[in-house]
């Protein structure tokens, strides 16, 4: 009950956990809940919802309050009696757009909770209106069965940036009303809220909550399972302290990890079968999304289960991967020595590591190590030093091990070896396959993005092409430089190093002409016009530069994009190399959460880089690389809360018709650009769509038989 809870008065965040310390404690034991906060929003849904995991499971009564603000017209026909139907739909639409692109976990997680009670008949929602300004009061209260109550009148920060550990702070003040002292206190409350419930409360308008965002719940309900309390508590620990370090002794399998309760699915579990089966040897070729890094994580747990011995060494091609690697063992209570950033902040820590495994006195070690480390002989040589019998040595995006030279620094010795892509065949042809092959042992298991949209790990998505003309002047430049490619490719001596050297050159202007094809600015230019921001989106851009429309001036594509963005309203930062990391992680953090409606990035997130958020992505430049364009859509079709579609919008370069001078170097061009389309379109929603946009240039230039 209430009265035997030991209650402080006051609760802060700076020295209280207000969801462990009150919310849950409270509403475990209460039967009635009131509540009202500030105006419908990310951060309110998730402070009005705090804790409702435990009131969930108590069969308790809720009634909820928001705010909601009424524009100018609005009040003064409120004045006069003006029809409330209009503001209840303009409202309704807002708050859809607010679980739309909901995609927190921690947030996303107590919006089921609240979807949970009003599909079960227990949560009643109401909007107060004020003419002028916002109703902003929070307030709240408690009863048990015995009519005691608890009353909590609270304070917190009402941007969607509260959602982040280094902007979050609320405070409340409790009033036990079996405290008659604080009669005065808490009575005003309790009053002033069943006043406002029954729409008596002066200056402001209460409206019944919008029909549809009460429908869209209820479909949100269908899909939960009852709101557990020890996964709530998870995400709020995980919000709060990230860099949490691991406290296990041993490695362990997870009960929660992410957003929801561990578990394995079947076609990681059979991945592991598979690669058990060829001796603990092999590649695993699993779809960009269908979670390499847990799969791997959870086989080398369970074989240290079984060994009782494990050092474990994780190569990667990224320090932000490597960062993401070292933060997903913590899952898994691994406390993982990140091998980078200058070998003084490692060797000291790792050679310490060795020491201890070989004297038996820890059983289990982890490194992760990027390759170019890896390489080095500061590395090379602790890496000797491990009992082959014992070392278990994963290599994530294990094409990049194609090379001769990279090939030579993996430990001969290592008795385990798993190797991790979702492309791991070259691109190129050579023996690159052959050298993977040869020290990770033959692909054991493939599970395609086709595989993943069927099952549903993946999510689906729409793809739209638009047509990118080339100008006159870059159809010249374009013509010359392929010109000079074909010359040299043709003299080409494959033991000349300047050569090559000048090859790449040519290759990387004509990949920058075409990355940075100056109607792609103008076409976006018409595709914003008028488009409120979209949450969550993601623009890739080329690292060629463009000539600004309003000065003249040269400008990198991605600086112009932001330009443009700007001018439409939206709230936009850059993702690229000239970011440091610890900005990075901000970004993606503030993406997550709201704080900003795009990321312009530049090649950092092809590889490993998780952003699951992301709902709709507008590709400006890509490669020819299959790799790279795979990488990205896998990357884009990330399961999130709430994220039902993803949007590709992809800019396909062109040459106009009769302004090249040769038939040849047209079709070229787009039978290159084809092979990514073609493999877009191919499993996408609305495929047929890309087909009926393509078709005229299939035909003049022959290639119907190319689009599958």
């Amino acid at each position: 009950m209430l009265r035997e809870l030991k209650l402080k008065a006051v609760y802060r965040t700076e020295s209280d956990n207000l969801l462990e310390d009150f919310y849950i404690p409270a509403l475990s034991t209460s039967v009635r809940y009131d509540r009202a906060v500030g105006f419908f929003s990310a951060s309110m849904l998730s402070i009005a919802a705090q804790g409702l995991s435990a009131f969930v499971q108590s069969d308790g009564k809720m009634r909820l309050i928001f705010g909601g603000e009424l524009l100018a017209e609005e009040a003064d026909a409120i004045q006069t009696g003006y029809n409330l139907k209009s503001v209840v739909q303009r409202l309704g639409a807002q708050f859809l757009s607010q679980i739309d692109n909901l995609a927190d976990a921690l947030c996303y997680r107590r919006l089921e909770a609240l979807a949970w009670l009003v599909a079960n008949g227990n949560l009643e929602i109401k909007v107060a209106l004020k003419q002028k300004g916002m109703y902003h009061e929070k307030i709240g209260i408690l009863t048990d069965c015995r009519d005691d109550s608890v009353i909590f009148q609270g304070s917190a920060n009402e941007t969607t940036s509260a959602l982040l550990p280094d902007f979050n702070f609320e405070s409340i003040n409790v009033f036990p009303s079996w405290r008659e002292e604080l009669r005065d206190h808490f009575e005003p409350y309790v009053l002033g809220f069943q006043q406002l419930w029954d729409g008596q409360s002066k200056n402001t308008v209460v409206i019944p909550f919008p029909e549809a965002v009460r429908d869209r719940l209820i479909k949100i309900s269908k899909t939960i399972s009852v709101p557990s309390i020890a996964l709530e508590i998870a995400l709020q620990q995980r919000l709060l302290k990230p860099d949490d370090e691991p406290t296990a002794a041993e490695p362990f399998v997870p009960t929660i990890f992410g957003d929801a309760e561990f578990r394995l699915k079947d076609h990681q579990l059979n991945a592991l079968n598979q690669w058990r089966a060829q001796g603990c040897q092999g590649i695993l070729a699993l779809a960009t999304g269908a979670g390499k890094t847990i799969t791997a994580l959870y086989g080398a747990v369970r074989l240290f289960q079984y060994t009782h011995r494990m050092f474990l060494v994780i190569a990667v091609p990224y320090q932000n991967l490597a960062d993401q690697w070292v933060r997903e063992a913590k899952s898994f209570g691994i406390r993982a020595i990140p091998c980078y950033g200058g070998a003084t902040r490692w060797t000291e820590d790792l050679s310490r590591a060795v020491h201890l495994f070989e004297t038996y006195a820890s059983p289990f070690a982890c490194a992760v190590v990027v390759n170019r480390t890896l390489k080095s002989e500061a590395f090379q040589n602790v890496l000797k030093q491990l009992p082959g019998e014992s070392l278990m040595f994963v290599g994530d995006e294990c094409h990049h091990h194609h090379s001769r030279s990279m090939s030579e620094a993996l430990p001969s010795q290592a008795s385990v070896r798993l190797g991790l892509s979702a492309t791991p065949e070259p691109y190129r042809g050579g023996d690159e396959a052959d050298l993977s092959v040869a020290y990770y042992g033959p692909i054991a298991d493939r599970y395609e993005l086709a595989d993943a949209l069927r099952d549903g790990v993946l999510t689906p998505y729409e793809y739209h092409v638009h047509l990118i003309e080339l100008t006159a002047e870059e159809t010249e430049v374009y013509e010359e430089l392929s010109a000079q490619i074909s010359r040299l490719a043709a003299s080409l001596d494959s033991q000349n190093e300047a050569q090559h050297q000048q090859l790449d050159t040519l290759l990387f202007k004509r990949s920058r002409l075409l990355g940075s094809a100056s109607n792609k600015l103008a076409r976006l230019a018409d595709i914003m016009c008028g488009r409120p921001p979209e949450p969550l989106t993601l623009f890739y851009c080329g690292d060629g530069s463009v000539e600004d429309e309003d000065s003249g001036e040269s400008l990198r594509q991605v600086e112009a994009t932001c330009k443009l963005l700007y001018k439409n309203g939206w709230r936009v930062a850059t993702f690229t190399a000239q970011e440091s990391r610890k900005e990075r992680e901000q970004i993606l953090a503030n993406f997550r959460v709201g704080v900003m409606d795009a990321m312009v990035a530049i090649r950092c997130l092809d590889e490993g880089i998780d952003v699951p958020a992301c709902r709709t992505a507008y590709i400006l430049a890509s490669s020819r690389n299959p790799r790279q364009f795979i990488q990205r859509r896998g990357r884009i079709l990330r399961r999130s809360p709430g994220k039902l579609r993803a949007v590709i919008h992809d800019m396909v370069v062109v040459i106009p018709e009769g302004v090249c001078s040769s038939f040849d170097l047209e079709k070229r061009l787009f039978r290159e650009e084809l092979r990514r389309v073609s493999e877009f379109a191919r499993l996408a929603a609305n495929g047929a769509d890309t087909y009926r946009v393509l078709e005229p240039l299939l035909k003049r230039y022959d290639l119907l038989h190319h689009f599958v």
